[in-house]
């Protein structure tokens, strides 16, 4: 059972994913304010972390930047889940270290695949 960290702004989505992430036999954190998300992440020590791109206070490129960018915690994988599936996101998603890239709609079985591939490599 691995801690995931899910950070998005949306309730409904955390509680989704929430639900996904149980039905893999992991352990979910969620996180709904973006500015609080370096913390959360220092708190748990997850060993993946989900997140959204649009957020208020900070959004999912910029605290992916911050996050591999901070030696005590950029060894834990990042995947980002968005509504935006164009290439210069995608790419902007990748230069900033994040280790994978899911298109919104959320498809629970290969989200968990995804996942499982992830904490595995």
């Amino acid at each position: 059972m691995a801690k995931i960290l899910i950070v998005d702004d949306d309730v409904e989505t955390t509680t989704l994913l929430e639900g996904i992430i149980k039905m893999g036999g992991h352990e979910p954190h969620s996180i709904n304010e973006s500015k609080h998300a370096l913390k959360a992440v220092e708190d748990t020590m997850p060993a993946l972390i989900l997140l959204d791109i649009m957020m208020a206070e900070i959004n999912g490129i910029a605290l992916c930047k911050l996050i591999k960018s901070d030696p005590a915690i950029t060894h834990i994988p990042v995947v980002i889940i968005s509504a935006l599936s164009d290439e210069g996101t995608k790419k902007d998603a990748s230069n900033a270290g994040a280790n994978d890239f899911i298109t919104k709609p959320i498809h629970p079985k290969n989200l968990l695949r995804r996942i499982e591939q992830i904490l595995n490599e």
